[in-house]
């Protein structure tokens, strides 16, 4: 114990002596954030980690040379579930209440991601076929009340071994029959194989499944089953670690406070899997996801001050597991500080609006576009963009409406809350370990900071900016069947969706696809924009092969793809 505490004690000591001896120059001050919390001492700053406290313990200190007084919100995260040898799937005798059969855990059965971490039911079961409900079709495979009882359902669906295109095919996902049985009031669930050669699903639980409230279990066989009812018993160990906001609030004594926010986590040795790196494990730095966001935040905490900031509070905001999912800013909306509790407006009535920053660094210095998404969300936003004064040989703004986005402000945005995110582009590096500090473009950063404080400062004297919703094409819908392993190029405009870059062994790489094609069809779906290719992804289905359409220079390309 007293060697843990002596290196926790060191960390926190190297830490401070990094957060020392501000920079005059802004470039300057920008380089020394990022040059820290991309290092690999920090060693990726995965949510949970040591890296990622040191990465906390530096704002902090940031925070207080700033003269703000830091505060730390702690939240827990999953980092992984286990099936224990307590769970149980045991055969009852009829009328005795005794198990004659223990089958044996991982080669007979095993829970599914889905399954309750710790639940025990004993219930008679019911054979519900394939557990298939149709509308289409008009089939519906619930026969009998299934309330109160297990529900016993085959995998797949009838005939496909001969037409695994069949319609039915719509509705035999695993989760689709989880939410017909659960509807019915199933108090477990047993899914079988419809015959010995079929798939079985993985055993392996996912870390981030939002779990049910009862046993879900694969059974290895194909039916078999004695009349007599099932013990059920669900006991999942779950390891858990604590991600670390660290947030600070100038206090102007105004009625509303501007949130400018970032995320401070990133995907450290690629841990869970969501790097598109595809070689040995490296330290993922994120330099410009998000250190270069952070950096931009910890300026705005020393600079938002003043005359033409006054009319606002500010609270700066350095969330983590943003990676994982957004879950520490899910976590802060929902268990905000005081300061931003209104009378009769909610928990969060006192924000005027969040600026988050998620990759600053990397304006393109040909392109030299800044895009700032979310503009949509108030009709004060547009209004003073007209408004920004630029040298447009060095910076060019672009905009895209909707509050919704793979990042922080949408946790915000579902709350009701006008949104900008400030964002420099996707590229090569995104998510590999390539993403260094070297490449970082510092007059690009400056020259966004300048565009987001004169932004705060044209909406100084306008008083709390009114919320409006955007047209969200991918609202409800965070997760797709299929990924294609393409980055979108933000900074385009014209039609189609233009790549800017492409992940290494993903579908998109093996048919042929190439930095700069256009993408003009996926599948049967035109696709005009970033918008149209999201909801052409959704209706993809896996098991198909597919095709897309891209223009390349003057050439147009039918390219075959499968996902398999």
């Amino acid at each position: 114990m007293r060697l843990i505490s002596l290196s926790i004690i060191a960390l926190c000591s190297t830490t401070i002596a990094h957060a020392q001896q501000v920079p005059a120059t802004r470039a300057e001050r920008l380089k020394k954030d990022i040059s820290y919390l991309a290092s690999d001492e920090l060693q990726g700053r995965q949510t949970g980690s040591p890296g990622e406290m040191m990465s906390a313990e530096y704002i902090k200190q940031q925070f207080i040379a700033a003269k703000l007084q830091p505060q730390t919100q702690e939240f827990d995260i999953v980092k992984l579930r286990l099936a224990s040898n307590k769970c149980l799937f045991g055969v009852r005798a009829p009328g005795i209440d005794t198990v004659i059969r223990k089958l044996t855990l991982f080669s007979e059965y095993y829970p599914l991601s889905q399954s309750a971490n710790l639940d025990s039911v004993t219930a008679p079961w019911v054979d519900c076929g394939y557990g298939l409900v149709h509308e289409k079709t008009k089939r519906d495979d619930y026969v009998f009340d299934i309330k109160g009882k297990i529900a016993l359902i085959r995998l797949g669906f009838p005939g496909m071994q001969e037409n695994p295109k069949d319609e039915l095919s719509e509705v035999a996902e695993i989760p689709n029959k989880i939410a017909e049985a659960t509807k019915r009031g199933a108090v477990g669930i047993i899914f079988i194989k419809p015959y010995s050669s079929f798939i079985a699903p993985s055993g392996n639980l996912k870390r981030d499944e939002k779990t049910l409230s009862i046993p879900v279990f694969f059974c290895n066989q194909t039916g078999g089953f004695p009349v007599a009812p099932i013990t059920l018993i669900s006991n999942i160990y779950v390891l858990k670690a604590q991600g670390h906001n660290v947030y600070a609030f100038r206090n102007n004594r105004k009625k509303n406070t501007i949130v400018v926010c970032a995320h401070h986590d990133h995907i450290g040795i690629n841990e869970y899997e969501n790097s598109r790196y595809t070689g040995k494990a490296e330290i993922h730095n994120g330099a410009d996801d998000n250190a270069s966001g952070v950096a931009a935040m910890l300026e705005m905490a020393r600079t938002l001050k003043g005359r033409k900031y006054k009319k606002n509070n500010y609270l700066f905001i350095a969330f983590s597991g943003e990676e994982l999912g957004l879950l520490g800013s899910k976590f802060f909306t929902q268990n905000p500080p005081v300061n931003l509790t209104g009378n009769n407006n909610g928990k969060l009535g006192k924000i005027n609006y969040v600026i988050n920053i998620d990759m600053l660094g990397r304006i393109d210095t040909t392109k030299k576009v800044l895009t700032l998404n979310g503009v949509g969300t108030s009709p004060q936003f547009e209004k003073a963009i007209a408004m920004i004064k630029t040298d447009t040989n060095q910076i060019r703004i672009i905009t895209t409406k909707s509050g919704l986005g793979p990042s922080d402000h949408a946790s915000f945005y579902i709350e009701n809350i006008p949104v900008v995110h400030f964002f420099s582009g996707q590229h090569e590096d995104y998510h590999k370990p390539s993403d260094d500090e070297n490449l970082i473009n510092y007059v690009g950063m400056s020259n966004s900071l300048n565009v987001m404080e004169q932004l705060v400062s044209l909406n100084n004297k306008r008083g709390k900016l009114p919320f409006t919703k955007t047209q969200d094409a991918t609202a409800g819908r965070t997760k797709f069947k299929v990924t294609l392993g393409v980055m979108p190029d933000y900074s385009y405009s014209g039609k189609g969706m233009r790549i800017d870059g492409v992940t290494d062994g993903k579908p998109a790489q093996k048919a042929g696809l190439q930095k700069g094609d256009i993408i003009m069809m996926l599948g049967d779906m035109p696709v005009n924009g970033i918008e149209d290719y999201m909801v052409g992804l959704g209706k993809i289905n896996p098991e198909n092969p597919s095709k897309v359409v891209v223009l390349r220079g003057t050439e147009t390309l039918t390219l075959p793809i499968t996902f398999q």
